[in-house]
């Protein structure tokens, strides 16, 4: 199993909507990519972050790797 297919799908919606390779951002930081996915699995919205992604971004857990990615990969 590939580390992609273990990724939460919220985050990899939220890679999706930043429009960020996902295969790209876990060759380049393999154990910060982990730890996100771990901070995902356990963030209290979980379950509510793929309806309205957008919205979530601001109150991602992960937003400061996340605009990291995006500057780095964009």
């Amino acid at each position: 199993m590939t580390q992609r297919s273990m990724m939460p799908n919220p985050l990899s919606r939220m890679l999706e909507h930043l429009d960020i390779d996902p295969e790209r951002s876990i060759r380049l930081m393999p154990e910060e990519m982990h730890a996100a996915a771990e901070e995902c699995r356990q963030c209290d919205k979980f379950h509510t972050c793929d309806f309205n992604v957008e919205s979530r971004y601001f109150l991602c857990p992960n937003r400061e790797l996340l605009d990291r990615l995006e500057e780095i990969l964009n």
